[in-house]
């Protein structure tokens, strides 16, 4: 087993079974006598032998062997087992029919043998289960009960997940026909159960509930039901019977036709639990047995809390779990609230819908209070906890907001905030070093902002007015203040006097690493807000110029937006005509910066350079200015041209400076818009393909794509893209010349194809009489076959516009470009759906499941004659394709399905083809 080579199987079981016995060896073999690497090799190589031999017909003797052989450790019986379990599952086809009940039978032995309630014994129990259903042995329950040992149990524990298991391949009838017997044994096996120990009953009984559709008659009358809620009062019990229990409450809702009778057995049941004493215990896992039963009560039974005569004690209970002291177990009961307001919303008439909402307005207004004094707090030690615990407590206030802001859909904002702004101003009075409660309350507030009217005045200038006098040392409340202010930014702006002071408070909370982003964000969110009676771009702007360089730069770019944003309202409000010394106050000092960066010789890149792009790049989407010539914007964009293209011939491989640079283009291209930018186009253009040729760069591409988007419609600059497209491919053809090229280069066959896929839609008509259109096509089918996939979407969609462009060409006076489009689709056609073919039937990547159905939709309606051709010539000598989806795929294409049903035999012929590819491989 030493040598490189793999050494070849026999046919012979004895012989193979002392080669799997050395691989085995060598694989667990702990010989410390061998040096690491002559060890590491040899496992490696006896590991490969043996993944080879778990495929071939002969493993099933060889495993057979195993398990007989009294020499064979754990191990090795383990790995038997494992393999015959995957082959019970996968390889039945190897064997004669009339051989599976012998296999049945050998298995059976090996299971009473090693029945040892570990997990070979689990196995063996899983190959007798998977090949019960591909035998369609449907009296295995019957069998196994007519003289009952504890096989029985094993095998009946697992027999339904690996029944429902996708890993079995098997006809479906097969499947179905085993759980029908499931179904028909249940109420039998149930009283076979009532004898056995209850732990192993619990777990029998929650397989078989999840996994077969017991009639509900048949659990209401099963005596298991009673004794697996009375498990929960049970501590070494009660783990399972919660599974049980919740997995009923689950699979049989109360809204659903036919469970009325279960669902009146389980309400006394559950109802007698002792959920007080449950939830006043210690015992964390006590709490959250009780949690998880009494919330799914409530969402299964909604429809009970909902009826004409409500079951208010269900949402009763649900409201003592949510008061538990642990978050983990109290944020349990949050979709259930969530659930009822969900349900709540879809009831009509509205009157009857508003009763309701009555009758519940005291439990929301009491889940308001459990948020705010319990779900919403930082715990004390917040600042002593791990960063990773930390992110758990924030997720878990995420959804906690999201429930305060559910109470608003039904009770309304001011109700709401009525009720958290009476707890905040108490908790404010009592004690301001008590930070953990106001900010809670904040929070809330904070996630509530949607619903609050705009013209409240009672409780939000209380708010903004105590702002000042929090402490200042306690970030997580200092947070929360900044964040609550860019929420309620619209309602500042109509009270300008309660802004002043806030303002210093959020550039002081810019200081802060941790509170920076939410001042950042609020700082924005004032400005896109500004007004006449609320203008605020000058101390903003000089904000800016102070923090610029001082903070990560993300925080840093959100002043910057906000900053632009207030400018523009400044102009727009004040119809100013001269707005370069705003252009200029923004952008100088940027310039200033970029230049000195791109003279040294220093400079780095991602240090140095792109952030001042970054920086240019937010002015530039975000500070808009009026039309007037000269455009200010446009002025500055040609004062930069020299730097960039001087950023970049530094630094041409840096795939992030050129992807910077573009989009700072596409950026300034659309804000200064494409009339008044036009002078610039041709050394825009100019710039593409140079710097292309230099540095082979997708982001070129790309700006390519979005100068055709821009100006493609207009004939003016149909013969300048289409040569500046031209130019392109050449440079592109040079260096993706085969398969490998284009797998190194994913990227660029990415955006390549979909700038095509961009002309053929703004200006096709120059590339359909071009011979460049065969080269693409030649490209288009070799980038078919990439495992990347954007690179693979690019090159699908590209041949998708270009076939609806050829449908589109039968309604319009283009003759050259018809005949020529046609010409080539005809000659290249046959490899585009040979790869289409290959694709369905899993030997190429199918990364968009609509597009390739569409593509060959689109391909019959140009010519089905030709389509059926190709299709048939792309499946001969395929083996493993299913010969029925196959043939009614193919007697699809000449019904004239309409797409959403074409794309359905499509897609079944696609699954047929994988469960096919899956049980041979």
């Amino acid at each position: 087993m030493s040598h490189a080579q793999l050494p070849a199987h026999s046919d012979n079981a004895d012989e193979e079974l002392s080669r799997v016995q050395l691989a085995l060896n060598a694989v667990f073999s702990t010989d410390s006598t061998q040096s690491s690497q002559e060890w590491w090799s040899q496992r490696q190589l006896a590991d490969r032998y043996l993944i080879s031999f778990q495929s071939k017909p002969i493993s099933w003797m060889v495993c057979d062997k195993l398990l007989h052989d009294a020499s064979s450790n754990v191990q090795k019986r383990f790995f038997a087992a494992q393999t015959l379990h995957t082959k019970c599952r996968t390889d039945i086809h190897q064997l004669p029919v009339e051989s599976l009940p012998s296999l049945r039978d050998s298995l059976l032995q090996h299971l009473q043998k090693h029945a040892q309630g570990d997990a070979l014994t689990t196995r063996l129990a899983l190959c007798v289960s998977a090949l019960a259903v591909q035998m369609n042995w449907c009296t295995i329950v019957s069998d196994l009960l007519s003289n009952p040992t504890s096989l029985a149990l094993i095998i009946l524990k697992v027999l339904p997940e690996e029944c429902a298991s996708r890993r079995l391949y098997v006809d479906d009838v097969y499947r179905y026909t085993m759980r029908d017997h499931l179904v028909a044994t249940s109420s039998t096996f149930f009283q076979f159960l009532q004898t056995q120990e209850p732990t192993h009953v619990l777990q029998i009984l929650h397989a078989w509930i999840h996994y077969v559709p017991i009639r509900p008659d048949t659990l209401a009358e099963t005596a298991l039901l009673a004794a697996s809620v009375q498990a929960l009062t049970q501590a070494e019990l009660m783990e399972a019977a919660a599974d049980v229990v919740v997995e009923v409450l689950r699979m049989y809702p109360s809204h659903q036709y036919g469970n009325e009778t279960l669902v009146q057995a389980m309400l006394p049941l559950l109802f007698q639990l002792p959920l007080e004493e449950a939830l006043a215990s210690e015992d964390e896992d006590v709490q959250r047995a009780y949690c998880r039963v009494i919330t799914e009560m409530g969402e299964s039974y909604m429809s009970l809390i909902l009826s004409e005569q409500p079951v208010t004690n269900m949402v009763d209970g649900v409201l003592k779990c949510s008061q538990v002291a642990d978050p983990e177990v109290s944020s349990i009961t949050l979709n259930f609230w969530y659930r009822l307001v969900i349900d709540l919303e879809a009831i009509h008439p509205f009157e009857w819908r508003q009763e309701l909402i009555d009758i519940y307005t005291p439990h929301m207004l009491q889940l308001i209070d459990v948020c705010v004094n319990h779900l919403m707090k930082f715990p004390d030690d917040i600042d002593e906890l791990a960063d990773d615990l930390v992110e758990d407590i924030n997720r878990h206030r995420f959804y906690v907001a999201e429930t305060v802001e559910d109470c608003c859909r039904l009770l309304g904002g001011h109700s709401v905030l009525q009720k958290i702004g009476t707890a905040l101003r108490q908790q404010v009075q009592q004690n301001l070093q008590q930070w953990q409660g106001i900010e809670s309350s904040l929070a809330c507030i904070c996630a509530i902002h949607r619903f609050v009217p705009s013209d409240e005045n009672e409780f939000l200038p209380f708010i903004f007015e105590m702002m000042s006098h929090l402490p200042m040392n306690i970030r997580p409340l200092r947070y929360t203040s900044s964040k609550i202010i860019g929420k309620y930014a619209s309602w500042l702006a109509a009270h300008p006097e309660l802004t002043k002071p806030l303002l210093p408070f959020l550039a002081q909370s810019l200081s802060d690493k941790e509170c920076a982003p939410a001042a950042a964000i609020a700082i924005k969110e004032l400005c896109g807000c500004s007004n006449q009676k609320f203008a605020i771009f000058e101390p903003v702007l000089q904000l800016y110029s102070d923090v610029a360089g001082h903070l990560q730069l993300a925080d840093e770019l959100q002043v910057l937006e906000g900053a632009c944003t207030a400018v523009s309202r400044e102009i727009f409000d004040t119809r100013t005509h001269d707005i370069s010394p705003y252009v200029a106050r923004l952008t100088q000092p940027i310039l200033i910066r970029l230049g000195a960066a791109v003279a040294d010789q220093h400079a780095s890149p991602r240090k140095n350079l792109i952030p001042e792009i970054d920086r240019l790049t937010v002015v530039v989407q975000f500070l808009k200015v009026a039309n007037c010539t000269p455009n200010p914007m446009l002025e500055m964009m040609k004062t930069l041209w020299s730097l960039l293209e001087a950023a970049f011939n530094r630094f041409p491989e840096d795939n992030m400076l050129a992807e910077k640079i573009c989009r700072l283009h596409k950026h300034a291209l659309r804000s200064i818009g494409s009339n008044a930018y036009s002078p610039m186009v041709n050394t825009l253009l100019q710039t593409i393909v140079l710097s292309y040729e230099r540095s082979r760069q997708s982001p070129f591409l790309y700006l390519a794509s979005i100068c055709v988007a821009e100006y493609g419609h207009n004939a003016v600059y149909t013969k300048q893209l289409f040569d500046t497209v031209f130019t392109l491919s050449n440079t592109t053809f040079s260096f993706l010349r085969d398969l490998e090229d284009m797998t190194n280069h994913p990227d660029v066959v990415e955006e390549f194809f979909y700038l095509m896929g961009r002309v053929t839609n703004n200006c096709p008509d120059p590339l359909m009489i071009s011979p460049l259109l065969h080269s693409l096509l030649q490209c288009a089918v070799v980038g078919m076959q990439l495992e990347h996939q954007g690179a693979n979407k690019g090159t699908l969609r590209f041949l998708d516009d270009l076939i609806s462009y050829a449908l589109s060409l039968r309604e319009q006076n283009k003759p050259d470009s018809k005949a020529a489009l046609e010409q080539a689709l005809s000659r290249e056609g046959q490899m585009i759906v040979h790869n289409l073919a290959r694709a369905v039937i899993g030997d190429l990547p199918a990364y968009n499941e609509r597009q390739i159905p569409e593509t060959l939709w689109k391909l019959n309606l140009f010519n089905p004659q030709l389509l059926l051709q190709w299709l048939a010539s792309a499946f001969q000598g395929v083996e493993r394709i299913p010969e029925r989806p196959k043939a009614e795929f193919m007697s699809s294409l000449s019904k004239g399905l309409p797409f959403e049903e074409f794309s359905i035999v499509v897609r079944a012929f696609q699954d047929a083809c994988g469960k096919e590819r899956r049980s041979w491989t």
